[in-house]
């Protein structure tokens, strides 16, 4: 039976939801009775009043409909249903493989492509620096209680899921990739909430993921696969243009392949890769400040009268300013609900970030605001971006009184030049010390912000204001560094049983994202090397 796609199918937040799309759907295609109607994503329009479900619905056709017809009279309102693929690789490969799998990092796409690994029979060993998921959230949670100093190996960057699923647990992306529902439903499979699955911006939240990544865990090693903690890669043997091997604090482990899916973070593993002769390049990466505002004013500026309504999630934004002469501005990781949190791996260098929990209740919401540098602008070499990032968090660090507490400013006095301290009200749980921030941030950064954020005042009246405060310095939201592959093969470019995956390999950003991308690399290592 021909499956259409229906958008834009419009539902009061009271409405027998299954039955008006029923009633919708059947309208527009001028059928009777639809054979089956499912939702596929749901989102609230906020721009009418009052606010609205926005629809997507997949509807099953008798096989004599003229769907042609259909897709014609409904335009861009209708298309047909895209099929998603299979985790099971369906071709192969013949090459054997001259030792183990292994699997670089346990954050999204070292975790999914492990788990691909895993399903295929490859059993595969995933590797990850820092430690379990919920002993992690533990450590976490001390750290920022100024009860215990930070590990450079466990922390909101290093560990089991990654740097994504300890800020937030966001699972929303621009990205159009086949394999995003089988993201969703393996997150679900393994103790996600199924709203995930037809929300358009679906958010499980930190305390809900740590869990989840546990389950995936479990089951990798179900599948035959292993996981080892504490377990930082620190060398790789490279032997004509092959890996032969790698170091794990000293052991030697043959590999026959890796997936290295290391995170934007991993800085001392950029460096041994430059060392070791594996190709790196330095990329564009964005970088900038965190924003925080009381959530019951983005929840009035965006719902009107209807901000109070508990049907309604606490509400977002989504920004962008192109001043003209100045450089872009843009939000990034917007939090609503959540907390603006320490994200740091290397002592003496403060890098700001934000979380939520699945609740969203901490009255508080917060993004980044980012714009983008150009190797042009910081050096070609493969890791002057990492050292462009350094610069700025070690100022911000040391603005802060080398404490890890946070140098921070309300928007109006950045704005208007002042230097008037004051107590500033937020959720950074160790502490923001006023400070002027303009001498701690880049030049460009700071021409960005001083010349779009009056234009995120006219989007949302009230964003400029002594209560809005901002945080220095957001300087990871990106990796600066390409592990460079070859886009057919999705290998190295230059050992050829290497797999450069997600963020850190620079070609993702964010949770989804990085996952697909493991994917996609799991199965190219499968369509490469027999199984063991």
């Amino acid at each position: 039976m021909p499956i259409l796609r229906l958008y834009n199918l419009q539902v009061a937040l009271d409405a027998d939801m299954p039955r008006e799309l029923q009633r919708q759907a059947a309208e527009r295609l001028g059928v009777g009775r639809p054979s089956a109607v499912k939702l596929v994503k749901r989102g609230i329009d906020a721009r009418e009043r009052p606010p609205l479900f926005n629809c997507t619905v997949d509807v099953e056709l008798p096989p004599e409909f003229d769907t042609e017809d259909a897709l014609r009279r409904l335009g861009e309102n209708a298309r047909l249903a895209p099929a998603t693929p299979s985790l099971t690789c369906d071709g192969r490969g013949q090459e054997p493989l001259r030792g183990r799998v292994i699997v670089v990092g346990s954050g999204p796409a070292g975790g999914f492509a492990a788990w691909v690994l895993a399903l295929n029979g490859y059993k595969p060993l995933l590797i990850e620096r820092g430690q379990p998921a919920l002993a992690r959230l533990k450590r976490i949670g001390l750290f920022n209680a100024r009860r215990v100093d930070l590990d450079p190996e466990d922390n909101a960057l290093f560990g089991e899921g990654g740097a994504g699923s300890f800020s937030d647990g966001k699972l929303y992306t621009s990205n159009r990739d086949p394999y995003i529902p089988r993201v969703l439903e393996t997150y679900v499979e393994c103790g996600a909430p199924e709203r995930i699955l037809v929300d358009a911006s679906p958010h499980v939240g930190t305390d809900i993921l740590a869990r989840v990544v546990v389950r995936m865990r479990e089951r990798i090693t179900a599948m035959g696969g292993e996981v080892r903690f504490g377990a930082r890669l620190s060398d790789l043997e490279i032997e004509g243009g092959r890996l032969a091997a790698a170091r794990v604090h000293g052991e030697r482990i043959a590999a026959g392949a890796l997936v290295l899916a290391v995170g934007h973070s991993a800085r001392d593993t950029y460096e041994m890769l430059l060392a070791r002769g594996v190709a790196l390049q330095a990329k564009p990466f964005q970088m900038g400040v965190r924003i925080e505002h009381p959530q019951t004013f983005i929840d009035r500026a965006q719902l009107g009268r209807f901000a109070r309504d508990r049907r309604l999630i606490p509400a977002s934004y989504d920004l962008a300013g192109h001043a003209p002469g100045a450089p872009e501005l843009f939000s990034f990781c917007m939090c609503p609900g959540g907390i603006t949190i320490a994200a740091v791996s290397e002592r003496g260098c403060l890098n700001t970030n934000g979380m939520s929990f699945s609740v969203q209740a901490s009255g508080f919401a917060n993004s980044a605001l980012v714009t983008t540098f150009d190797p042009s602008e910081f050096g070609q070499a493969p890791l002057a971006g990492i050292e462009f990032q350094r610069r700025y968090e070690r100022l911000a660090f040391e603005a802060g009184g080398s404490d890890y507490t946070c140098p921070a400013q309300p928007v109006s006095h950045f704005l208007r030049l002042l230097n008037s301290p004051r107590p500033l009200r937020g959720t950074y749980a160790r502490g923001r010390r006023y400070a002027e921030l303009a001498p701690l941030l880049p030049e460009k950064l700071v021409r960005a912000l001083r010349a779009n954020l009056p234009l995120f005042d006219k989007r949302i009246h009230g964003f400029i204001s002594d209560q809005a405060v901002l945080h220095a310095i957001e300087a990871r939201a990106a990796s600066p560094v390409r592990i460079v592959r070859d886009r057919d093969s999705r290998r190295s470019v230059n050992v050829a049983n290497i797999y450069p995956a997600g963020e850190g390999a620079g070609y993702a950003g964010g949770i989804v994202s990085a996952a697909c991308d493991g994917i996609h690399s799991a199965l190219a290592l499968c369509r490469q090397f027999a199984p063991p």
